[in-house]
Formats: C-alpha cells, sequence, structure tokens
C-alpha cells in the first residue's frame, strides 16, 4: 500500500510542476525532465526531480475502522477465478447527475469476462454480459389461465410468482408451470377473485456488449454507465468478475483509512545558477501557495514547506563548467482507504417445499432448530465476496477476510 499511495502522490506533483512550467516563456523545455528518477540519457540543461524520503502512519482507530460504504455498485468475485484483475468500482456521480439523480444502468449483476469477441483469453479487452433483475412486474393477462412476462424470457430457477393482494407465494409445479425461453406463466387454477392478479420476480440476460478495451491502471465509464471500472496492473487474461447494481443505495463495503505523514524531496538541477534559483523558488512557492487548496480537496495536504542547500557538480573539468544543484522538501499528510466489499445480501428465505411449510408452522421454537436443512437460500449464481490474498487478514491465514489489519 505504501509504494502504491508514495507513487501515486510523485505521479500527482509531476503533473502539477509540469501543467505549470509548460506556461513559462523562458523554461518550456524543462516540462519532459520533470520526472520520478534520473531516467536521462544525458543531463539536461535543467530539470526536477522527484524522490520520496520518508512516511509516518497515522492510525485514527485501533483497527483503521471509518465505517460503512453505501453505494449503488458493488464488486464481486465469480468462483473459481481469481478476480484481481479490477481494483475498485465506485459511482460515476456525474453520470448520475447527468441522468437526473438516477443511475443510469438497470438492476442487475454484470458479468465481466477478460476475452475478446470470439472468447478467446486476453488481457486487451474485455466482455460485458448483463443478467438484470425485474422486481414486482405485473405479467400480463393473456387468459385466466395463461399469463406473460413483460421481458419474454426469464433465466431458470429465478421466477417467484405472487398472487396479488396478499403478496401469496405461488409454487411452480403445484399452482403453476413456466417456460423460461417464452415468459408463458400457467396457472393450474384461476385467480379467486376478479381483482386478483400477479406479480412476479425474475432475472432475465440482456445482449452481451463488448469488446471493450482496457490498459493497466485506468478506469473505464463507458461500459457500465454510471460506474467506474478501475483496472490496476494485476489484469489476468480469461479472468471473470461481477458488477452488482442495485436498485437503491445500500451498504457495500467496510472501509478502513487512515494517513500517512510523508516527505516528498525535490532536487532542482541548472547549467546556470541563477535559472536553478529561480525554477526552485517559483515551484515552491506554486505548490505552497496556488496548488495547495486544489491538492486539498483531493486528500493531500501540504504541511510545510522545507529549503535545502546547494551543490555543484563538475560538467568540463577543463572548461570549469558546473551543473547547480538545489533542493526543497514538501511535509505532506494523505488520507489512505481500503473498501471491503460485504457479502451478498439475502433477499429472501422460502420453505424447500409447501408440505415442509405446513410442518414447521406447527413446531415451537425449540423444535424448528432441531430441523436440519429446512431453509435454502436464493442461487446466488456463482458469485463470491471479495478477498486480497496479497493483503494478510483479522483471524489469521485462516480468516475468511484478509483485507483487515490484525492487532498483535
Amino acid at each position: 500500500m505504501y509504494y502504491f499511495l508514495t507513487e501515486q502522490i510523485t505521479r500527482t506533483f509531476i503533473e502539477e510542476l509540469r501543467k505549470y512550467w509548460s506556461y513559462h516563456p523562458k523554461y518550456q523545455d524543462i516540462v519532459d525532465n520533470i520526472q520520478g528518477k534520473y531516467s536521462f540519457a544525458e543531463r539536461p540543461q535543467f530539470g526536477i526531480i522527484l524522490t520520496n524520503s520518508s512516511g509516518n502512519q497515522v492510525q485514527l482507530a485501533a483497527d483503521n475502522f471509518q465505517g460503512t460504504v453505501e453505494s449503488y455498485v458493488s464488486l464481486a468475485h465469480v468462483e473459481n477465478y481469481v478476480g484481481l484483475s479490477i481494483e475498485w468500482v465506485r459511482e460515476d456521480a456525474v453520470a448520475i447527475q447527468n441522468n437526473g439523480g438516477h443511475f443510469p444502468s438497470l438492476p442487475g449483476i454484470y458479468f465481466i469476462e477478460l476475452c475478446n469477441e470470439h472468447g478467446e483469453p486476453t488481457d486487451k479487452s474485455f466482455m460485458l454480459d448483463p443478467l438484470l433483475f425485474v422486481r414486482d412486474e405485473t405479467p400480463q393477462r393473456v387468459t385466466d389461465l395463461q399469463w406473460q412476462l413483460l421481458n419474454g424470457k426469464y433465466l431458470d430457477k429465478t421466477l417467484d410468482v405472487y398472487q396479488m393482494p396478499g403478496n401469496i407465494l405461488l409454487h411452480e409445479g403445484i399452482n403453476y408451470t413456466a417456460d423460461p425461453d417464452t415468459g408463458v406463466i400457467d396457472l393450474i387454477i384461476p385467480l379467486d377473485e376478479p381483482g386478483d392478479f400477479l406479480s412476479a420476480d425474475y432475472r432475465y440476460p440482456a445482449p452481451t456488449t463488448g469488446p471493450w478495451e482496457i490498459q493497466e491502471n485506468r478506469a473505464l465509464t463507458q461500459p457500465l454507465p454510471g460506474a467506474v471500472l478501475a483496472f490496476g496492473r494485476r489484469i489476468t487474461p480469461g479472468d471473470r468478475l461481477a458488477v452488482v447494481i442495485n436498485e437503491k443505495r445500500g451498504i457495500t463495503a467496510l472501509e478502513y483509512g487512515g494517513r500517512w505523514d510523508l516527505n516528498l524531496d525535490m532536487t532542482v538541477v541548472a547549467r546556470d545558477v541563477l535559472a536553478q534559483r529561480e525554477i526552485l523558488d517559483q515551484s515552491a512557492l506554486y505548490l505552497w501557495s496556488n496548488a495547495r487548496p486544489r491538492l486539498s480537496t483531493q486528500g493531500v495536504e501540504i504541511l510545510g514547506v522545507n529549503m535545502g542547500g546547494e551543490t555543484e557538480e563538475v560538467y568540463d573539468e577543463n572548461a570549469d563548467d558546473y551543473f547547480y544543484n538545489a533542493t526543497f522538501s514538501l511535509q505532506l499528510q494523505v488520507d489512505w482507504a481500503n473498501w471491503v466489499p460485504v457479502d451478498i445480501a439475502i433477499r429472501r428465505v422460502i420453505p424447500q417445499s409447501p408440505d415442509l411449510a405446513v410442518q414447521i408452522a406447527g413446531l415451537t421454537d425449540e423444535e424448528v432448530a432441531q430441523v436440519k436443512n429446512n431453509f435454502v437460500l436464493l442461487e446466488q449464481l456463482g458469485l463470491r465476496s471479495a478477498s486480497d490474498p496479497f493483503l494478510t487478514g483479522k483471524g489469521g491465514n485462516t480468516g475468511r477476510y484478509r483485507t483487515f489489519e490484525m492487532l498483535r
């Protein structure tokens, strides 16, 4: 975490300095020489080198727990796949705002497979396969015994039918039969009253989209409107993940975080001593004054600026020519956070059969506790909660979550 954080901080300040010096009429050539390392084929006329020197962690809580995260979107892993290609998913606030405050994509599970349009594994693109949720849909009445789902088809084993009003659960094979390919529901007997109707919950597959091109350390917003998909440096060909979009915001992750106190050193190199002093002075002044409020909104606080000494390096001994170096450092305080996705929520628990429901209804609480396998959970379609094997976790190496800091 420390090196990922400091790498991003260094990149942020490089971009800030390059943006500032790109408008300077005298030193525009310095832009390409503002780097994080001395990676020059030959020493330039002038340049700025940024290096991170030290860092100290500031804990805001004993176990770094900050609170819960509520969101429309969450990341889930697919069974039997590594699931590390996407580092995180977030809401796209701009897209939601442009859509009148409503999430632009329909609720469902969006399966992501890293492959091309022919299904061949690759780390250059992915295909998006939506499985959409439908809740409280009123099927169209064809006859007293036949009803039609509006989407025309559904995924087998995901249909729940209710008699309304009253929200009475009907059982397939006893009260009705249904065809997943056509979405036709055939009742065994008509509904009791003329005003009664059906309500259905189900899931149905939508057309696959893609291929969507991906790159390391890049985020995408076009494949799934309303969600930001951030790909890191662990992109694995053939990997599969899933993004779950809910109808409304709910708890999707636990947030663990804190702060780091960092020191960022900057070395100004120039062939002219006056140019070296001017570059150093203007760089420090710009970061401390103009850039400081903007960086603060990004979680990067500049606490202070320390000026260092000046040194000389021999460029040409015969001509008595030198490089002139000077350093200054920034004291920074940077926030960090890690989101641990919560388990998939259980929306409903139903009895295995009507006979078992009747049997359980006549039992006491103590007798119910003795009945084994009396309930089954709704199918989770092969999803599992996300955990990162590269991070140690609470409960030791066998702990279910591997993203907590351990207390020893």
